[in-house]
């Protein structure tokens, strides 16, 4: 990235690019990664968009919070960093863990939200996943990240995406290396509880603001029902399934990300 780096309050690391006086846009990671999943997306909108990326808390650069976190936890820390950044309101992109963040934050800060956009995530889950969230967690803290590591790629990723690009793997790996086994954990167990989808109907139903989903057509961890069932809940809201993907578009397919992101913020 050709961008500016700086710390945050509360330890949160930060990349900004762009035209800082042009219209914002916000990129939250998934779980177990760092800001830099977003690589295509600040080369396509810093030319024209004061673009900014954040390391979620106990992730790359950023101090790990105190005690066991919680999305409105780490959402009022996204806020407080977007404003010591003169940020007051900005188009909120997130995917997977992070895009459970950004509907918190949407819940709990809607001004700070001008537009929605989720990625491969989901608003609650039933009882049956919940389940699967906690044993990954205890095999998480059985087995260590090396174990995990494998597990993530191989549901993250189609196998064929995995097979052409060895670098993206790699990358991916060994950012979830460098995770605290414990840390790591407790956030598998945070997302077991997810249970966002009556405050978000109530959100939307207090305020319009625009929606947009994308999900992977081959993605088993946040498939299209779950991406159908968050369009449901708000007033204007698009959803894209992006065809032969996993749980990353934005990585696997970036530039129909991009193309999809930049119409859903020009209209």
């Amino acid at each position: 990235m050709n961008d500016l780096s700086a710390r945050a309050p509360d330890a949160i690391h930060v990349v900004r690019s762009g035209p800082p006086g042009a219209s914002p846009i916000v990129f939250l990671h998934a779980l177990g990664l760092d800001l830099g999943i977003w690589d295509a997306q600040f080369a396509e909108f810093a030319g024209d968009r004061n673009v900014v990326a954040l390391d979620l808390p106990g992730h790359g650069l950023s101090g790990a919070p105190d005690g066991a976190p919680t999305f409105e936890a780490i959402a009022m820390q996204v806020a407080d960093t977007l404003a010591s950044l003169d940020i007051a309101s900005a188009h909120v992109i997130g995917i997977s863990f992070g895009g459970m963040v950004a509907q918190a934050l949407a819940i709990e800060q809607p001004s700070v939200v001008r537009s929605l956009t989720l990625v491969a995530t989901s608003c609650t889950f039933p009882e049956t996943v919940r389940q699967m969230l906690r044993d990954r967690a205890r095999a998480t803290r059985d087995g260590g990240m090396a174990i995990m590591a494998e597990a993530h790629l191989a549901r993250w990723f189609p196998e064929a995406f995995r097979a052409q690009h060895p670098e993206v793997s790699d990358r991916f790996r060994k950012l979830l290396h460098r995770q605290d086994p414990s840390f790591h954990a407790s956030l598998w167990e945070l997302v077991a509880t997810l249970d966002l989808k009556d405050r978000l109907t109530a959100r939307f139903a207090e305020t319009a603001i625009p929606l947009m989903v994308i999900v992977g057509e081959d993605d088993a961890s946040a498939p299209v029902a779950a991406g159908q069932l968050m369009c449901d809940q708000a007033r204007d809201a698009v959803l894209h399934v992006v065809p032969k993907c996993g749980h990353f578009p934005p990585v696997e397919y970036p530039e129909r990300f991009n193309a999809f992101l930049r119409e859903f913020l020009r209209d």
